[in-house]
């Protein structure tokens, strides 16, 4: 028997139960992922993006403001004194409290069952002064189901990194427009360049090991020459940084630069 079968039955002998310990857990692992994805997601949406939107309140209620002012391109929803509004990435509904009464509303979200959560979940009473015109499973990068110039309002916050395709979406939002509507975005955007944080949100984005966790989430995603360029009549636009209290620090260090405005078709 030569050197190195001696040397191959000496590694089995010593670390075969080891092996085969690591083997059982990778396979368990791999069985379970798809159910931990799913809880870790779960966990993100319903503890720090709740968390978040308490501290990013102010910058909503600025934001949201001129929705009371905004007069509808539908004839019948104008007579009503209403509006009609399209927000991509619904997650827990945050946002709904800054509609006005009888927005007609229209939410796009990948989760499976938002109706559900709307209408009949715990907290369906809070968003009982709009009106759900329709809901859209998906991510907003295709929303044929939506006419050209049927929306006077979109609205997106820190939901454009997880797009399976940024520029599609933004082309989505300004085609659904009505000429003349607004597209309303607070979303969070990198560190500056050079950064420690800026180095682990690229590290983090490109392995792909933080979209795996939190729904295709990109720390790295900067979206403003997108929308200036996806042909809106008009941008603004200004940046803020996110503090306060949250029960996971790590991730509002992660996504606490953000960029707040306005683009109009």
């Amino acid at each position: 028997m030569s050197n190195s079968d001696l040397w191959i039955r000496d590694v089995i002998t010593s670390y075969g139960l080891l092996l085969l310990i690591f083997i059982f857990i990778a396979f368990l692992t791999s069985r379970k992922w798809p159910n931990l994805q799913k809880h870790i997601y779960r966990t993100y949406l319903t503890g720090f993006e709740v968390e978040c939107a308490d501290l990013m309140a102010p910058y909503k209620k600025h934001l949201f403001e001129s929705l009371q002012h905004i007069v509808s391109s539908d004839t019948v929803l104008r007579s009503m004194g209403c509006i009609r509004l399209l927000e991509i990435g619904v997650k827990t509904g945050e946002n709904i409290q800054f509609y006005p009464d009888g927005t007609h509303f229209i939410g796009v979200d990948r989760n499976l069952r938002l109706a559900e959560y709307l209408i009949k979940g715990n907290r369906s009473w809070q968003f009982s002064h709009i009106i759900i015109e329709h809901l859209i499973v998906g991510d907003g990068s295709s929303l044929k189901e939506i006419p050209t110039g049927h929306v006077d309002i979109v609205v997106t916050t820190r939901s454009l990194c997880s797009m399976t395709s940024l520029k599609s979406t933004l082309r989505e939002i300004h085609r659904v427009l009505t000429p003349g509507g607004r597209y309303l975005f607070i979303e969070h955007i990198p560190e500056n360049e050079g950064t420690f944080i800026r180095w682990l949100q690229k590290m983090l984005s490109q392995t792909r090991i933080w979209p795996s966790l939190y729904g295709g989430c990109h720390l790295d995603i900067h979206p403003i020459v997108d929308i200036k360029n996806t042909g809106f009549n008009h941008v603004t636009w200004d940046t803020f940084t996110l503090e306060g209290y949250v029960s996971q620090t790590f991730h509002l260090i992660l996504s606490r630069q953000h960029v707040l405005g306005v683009a109009v078709r």
